[in-house]
């Protein structure tokens, strides 16, 4: 399946609140906003540096993601951050601050 069908199947999924009789005990969708309109996929548009990685996650794990992305409307890039970002400031919290070479630092805070 190609990723676009794929994501106008999510899409409607989210929209309409359909369900998959495969998974036993799913919890029903909620409703997405009527006022909102889910955002497209694709790359970002602000031009903004990042470093790039490559992750994998179970199936049930990313399913969850990206309907969280279009109910959220925003980017698994966007999600992740916050998430990985509120992550690293626990662990400090615990362990103290984490020291990265200077070509990690962002100048700009």
């Amino acid at each position: 399946m190609a990723k676009k069908d794929f994501a106008n199947d999510l899409q409607n999924f989210v929209r309409k609140g359909e369900k998959e009789t495969e998974i036993e005990n799913e919890v029903p969708a909620a409703e997405t906003p009527k006022n909102s309109k889910p955002r497209g996929v694709g790359r970002p548009k602000e031009h903004e540096p990042y470093e790039k990685t490559t992750v994998t996650f179970p199936p049930e794990l990313m399913g969850k993601l990206k309907v969280m992305c279009l109910y959220e409307g925003k980017q698994i890039r966007e999600i992740l951050a916050t998430a990985l970002d509120n992550y690293i400031n626990e662990y400090e919290q615990k362990h103290g601050a984490i020291r990265i070479p200077a070509r990690f630092r962002d100048e700009k805070k």
